[in-house]
């Protein structure tokens, strides 16, 4: 139920503007440019990546029985593209009180969580084994990283594990006292510690007679709301803050910031692509990727403010973020490029045209 809730959200939120393959792009993390664009400019940031390991097979599935429920419906005789029906409307309506879909920070704390979870998997297991004695014990988690990072986590609390492990069960328990249920108590299940194996999420699924992605995605929403309400109050949870990753990934693509790099070396557009062998749109799907995250973003050496106004002009006509509608109203010389930049940085609320 909660994957249908996602893709009901990520529909509506599209507004019939993009293909259904949108949604799952978006869901599944897809790192195209296109996709990036649409979760900024349809304000679907919190389900970007949230379920990587989703098959288009299953997505289409679920995708057709919301279509045969009559929750979504074909946007303007286009197969490609839907929207969502007052049925489908409703069902959201009545389900946020079952499943908060607003946990979900999937752009923002994506990476972060997997981190975080990893490392407070391992940590409980060790601390709690070691406090009693036990030393040998399977792992729940075989990543170098997170083996050296709880290590070194571990020698910092070796000479009082009895007061660690009750900070950390008070802190876990105050967060999860502000969670559904039903949410909590999957979370715990899944921990393991000494002498109580986590549940698999093939048992969990069983348990709570849920589908194994609604499971991982119960957890996902749990992590993502965790951790979001931990950076709000590092103070009231300094053992759990200290366990999540210091840093977030870059958003920008590796490529993209390689361009990034030659841009701030005072290289032109024609000179990276000739440099990087890329053709002249590549370096520019790079250049709106980075306009999405830079706030300083030069803009007006790209598109002079003239042009600026024009697009905004058109787009706010057509109402929609179809390229080819806003294309159709202005001047030949404005380029799907210039259109693309200028939209990602209104969606960026940044001052252009001005």
């Amino acid at each position: 139920m909660i994957l249908e809730g996602v893709i009901l959200s990520c529909i509506h939120g599209l507004q019939g503007e993009r293909s259904i393959s949108a949604t799952y792009h978006v869901i599944s993390g897809r790192k195209s440019i296109q996709t990036v664009q649409d979760i900024h400019m349809y304000d679907l940031k919190q389900f970007y990546s949230i379920y990587p390991k989703l098959s288009k097979s299953y997505f289409h599935k679920v995708s057709n029985a919301l279509k045969k429920d009559q929750l979504i419906q074909a946007a303007n005789s286009n197969e490609e593209s839907y929207l969502i029906t007052p049925d489908g409307m409703k069902w959201l309506d009545d389900y946020k009180t079952e499943f908060p879909l607003s946990y979900f920070f999937g752009l923002q704390y994506g990476y972060s969580s997997i981190v975080f979870w990893e490392r407070l998997k391992l940590l409980i297991q060790t601390v709690t084994n070691v406090h009693m004695n036990q030393f040998q014990f399977i792992p729940v988690v075989e990543n170098q990283a997170i083996e050296k990072w709880v290590k070194k986590a571990y020698q910092r609390i070796k000479m009082d594990t009895s007061a660690f492990l009750i900070q950390l069960h008070t802190e876990l328990q105050r967060l999860l006292q502000t969670f559904p249920a039903l949410m909590a108590e999957i979370f715990v299940d899944r921990l393991t510690s000494y002498d109580n194996y986590g549940k698999s999420i093939h048992q969990l699924a069983n348990s709570y007679f849920l589908t194994m992605i609604d499971v991982e995605l119960t957890i996902t929403a749990c992590l993502h709301r965790m951790i979001d309400i931990i950076n709000q109050n590092k103070h009231a949870y300094p053992v759990l803050n200290g366990i999540i990753p210091e840093a977030e990934t870059p958003h920008v693509t590796a490529s993209a910031l390689t361009t990034y790099h030659l841009l701030r070396d005072g290289l032109t557009v024609e000179a990276i692509a000739d440099y990087r062998k890329l053709r002249m749109n590549t370096i520019y799907d790079h250049l709106v990727e980075i306009a999405l995250y830079d706030s300083q973003f030069p803009i007006d050496a790209y598109v002079p403010r003239s042009d600026q106004k024009i697009i905004i002009r058109a787009f706010n006509e057509v109402n929609t973020y179809k390229l080819k509608l806003i294309k159709e109203k202005v001047p030949e010389h404005i380029s799907y490029f210039h259109i693309r930049l200028v939209l990602t940085m209104l969606t960026n609320t940044q001052k252009v045209g001005g």
